[in-house]
């Protein structure tokens, strides 16, 4: 989702002179909905929501019912709860049978009329409304006039948790309706309205028509959506080899023309996501892609599924940028979906990235690196106010532009540096990776530890590392470059001394495998090589004598630099250095002097670990959490002591879950 800042509060979106910040994304209110219920505590699984929904658009009062088919988790299933917030319950029927029920707070508690048995399918129909002057949130209306708004418009949007605003459901992105929804919008024959899925018909009786709408794919609820207004629609067939799939737009008359020419880059986009060596194919191809344009829109677009909701700014005036991140949504978001809000970077780094990527594809390298650069500086700015991991960010922060959108997206790049993806234009390893995550989730949800995993399991490579430092922990690497050629009996040699400054609470190493460009009177030659401590000295033999060094020449680290000739010769050490801090698996553990004794005690002072440095050092070791008999120890506090000739140090490390 691409969200703008419009108020420090609460969006109020009624302000006709307000433009949306293309590229401004913060959370709409001040805290989350708390997480209800844990998947293992969770006693029912939602199969299929149907939504009929009849409104006049000239208030924002409607009437509704929505039909809830789910499948018990345990026998004797004769109560169940959803959420419902500022709706009112009219009346429950099951199969024809009145349910008798309960609206505390937040909740629709109903009772049904027989007991269930685990894995026996019903279904509830819940009748119920909207009263006109309720608070737009989840669902939303403007009438037309106010503020400059030319048509009144009915819209509903639910990131994170607010579908519950508009219709009673499980309103947890964990538990999607496997065999999707169908919403049917029942409006004045001067309107349309626009949803998930395929339009299977529209009906009229008596100055009313009414659209029918099915999105056969399992989704789950802050994606499912609709959009009434007096629109104008076309629509197009995008080809894909010897398939066609529909595009359909919903904007309003006004903004038509304007809008087929800032919407005509959609079926390269497509194309461009769809190829086989980057995400494979659009994952709801048999249905349509879709955008709707609406005002006033507190956000920039959002990815409902094949149906995105942007701003009306978007079709007037454009943003490839965003028309890119929206509908790679499609796969990353939407096809599959961050299985809670701690992950969300999974949805929006991704996003991010993709529209990176097309920039790519369309512009060139130059003005990607430059894209990536721009955007890293708003990234640097918010970490220097409010430092913060990207998964698990804290309440209202979930859609921090700087943390969740492009520090998402540089871990995505980065990530594809580590495993050696690195050639231009060509993809390689990480794109299989990324491909090997869609199938193995497609349609469901996704953590953090499952992207790991796929990673781990088609790079080859131990990736516990990189996450820790870059997706558990905060920060970045600050890095101080200084560089010295000497001349050899018969060649030249520099000798690259690389120590790292990085801010309170990130990681006092950052093991990220670097690169150098050596520049000589006549051409260059480039270095990578590995981190393991802070300084770091290394000596390269190279062909002629070095005129410079460039750090980080190809853009691949997240990271500030400065570069500096000349090296000191006996650079200042820190006697012991311990990170990722805190670690839920490996420690590494700096030891920049030998021969030393490194011991580790736990919260109670017991002895559970020791090693003997050998040599003059210095020396990185890994620790895996385990005592001297091979045991894993707990999560805790701990203390890790260094006893050497040239004295003694001790540093705490915390071991996490």
């Amino acid at each position: 989702m691409i969200r703008a800042v419009l108020s420090v509060l609460f969006l109020v979106a009624v302000i006709a002179s307000a433009q949306p910040m293309t590229e401004g994304k913060w959370l709409a209110r001040p805290e989350p909905q708390p997480v209800l219920l844990r998947d293992s505590t969770h006693h029912f699984d939602v199969r299929f929501y149907r939504i009929d929904l009849s409104t006049t658009v000239l208030s924002g009062a409607f009437t509704a019912r929505c039909r809830v088919e789910l499948t018990p988790r345990h026998d004797g299933f004769d109560t169940f709860s959803l959420h419902l917030v500022n709706l009112v319950c009219d009346s429950i029927r099951r199969d024809g049978n009145a349910c008798t029920f309960t609206t505390p707070s937040g909740r629709l508690l109903v009772d049904l009329d027989r007991p269930f048995a685990n894995g026996e399918s019903l279904g509830v129909d819940i009748y119920y409304h909207r009263n006109s002057g309720t608070q737009n949130r989840g669902y939303y209306w403007y009438a037309k006039g106010s503020s400059g708004i030319p048509h009144a418009v009915a819209y509903s949007v639910c990131e994170t948790d607010d579908s519950r605003y508009w219709f009673p459901c499980f309103d947890q992105t964990w538990d999607k309706a496997e065999r999707g929804c169908q919403i049917n919008v029942a409006v004045p024959d001067s309107f349309s309205a626009c949803a998930n899925g395929s339009l299977d018909s529209v009906s009229s009786s008596f100055g009313t028509r009414k659209y029918w709408w099915t999105h056969r794919y399992p989704v789950s609820t802050y994606l499912m959506c609709f959009a009434a207004s007096k629109f104008t629609n076309w629509q197009y067939w995008h080809h894909e080899g010897p398939d066609s799939m529909r595009v359909r737009y919903y904007v309003w008359p006004e903004d038509s023309s304007l809008a087929a020419g800032n919407f005509s880059r959609m079926s390269d986009m497509i194309s461009f996501f769809s190829q086989d060596g980057i995400y494979g194919p659009y994952p709801f191809f048999s249905e349509k892609y879709g955008m709707v344009a609406v005002y006033p829109y507190p956000w920039g677009g959002m990815e409902h599924q094949t149906m995105t909701t942007v701003h009306r700014n978007w079709a007037r005036n454009g943003s490839v940028n965003g028309i890119a991140h929206e509908l790679a949504h499609m796969w990353w978001g939407d096809m599959v979906t961050c299985v809670d809000w701690r992950n969300i970077w999974l949805n929006e780094g991704f996003a991010t990235y993709s529209d990176e990527l097309y920039d790519l594809h369309m512009n060139g390298r130059s003005s990607f690196v430059s894209l990536l650069q721009s955007r890293a500086q708003s990234y640097f700015t918010e970490e220097a106010s409010d430092p913060h991991p990207i998964f698990d960010p804290p309440a209202g922060h979930e859609f921090d532009w700087g943390h969740s959108y492009i520090k998402g997206a540089w871990v995505q790049h980065m990530l594809r540096y580590v495993v050696g993806d690195t050639t231009w234009p060509a993809t390689g390893v990480f794109f299989e990776g990324l491909r090997q995550y869609g199938e193995s989730l497609k349609f469901r949800n996704a953590n953090t530890d499952d992207y790991q995993r796929i990673m781990e399991r088609v790079s080859g490579l131990d990736l516990d590392w990189f996450f820790n430092e870059w997706v558990y922990d905060l920060g970045y690497p600050n890095y101080t470059c200084g560089w010295q050629g000497r001349q050899t009996q018969d060649a030249w040699e520099v000798t690259i001394n690389l120590s790292q400054s990085n801010i309170s609470g990130a990681p006092a190493v950052f093991h990220m495998p670097v690169e150098v460009r050596v520049q000589f009177a006549s051409g260059d030659t480039c270095i990578r090589y590995p981190v393991t401590t802070s300084p770091q000295r290394n000596t390269f033999p190279v062909r002629a004598q070095p005129t410079s060094v460039t750090f980080d020449p190809n853009e691949w680290i997240l990271d500030k630099n400065t570069e500096v000739v000349g090296i000191e010769d006996r650079p200042a050490t820190p006697l012991l250095s311990v990170g990722p801090n805190p670690v839920r698996n490996a420690a590494r553990l700096y030891v920049p002097v030998g021969p030393a004794d490194v011991s580790i005690f736990d919260a109670t002072g017991r002895h559970v670990w020791q090693l003997s440095v050998p040599g003059n050092g210095p020396a990185s070791i890994s620790w895996g959490r385990l005592d001297q008999q091979g045991r894993r120890v707990p999560a805790g506090v701990y203390a890790v002591r260094l006893t050497a000739a040239s004295g003694s140090a001790t540093a705490k490390l915390v071991l996490a879950d």
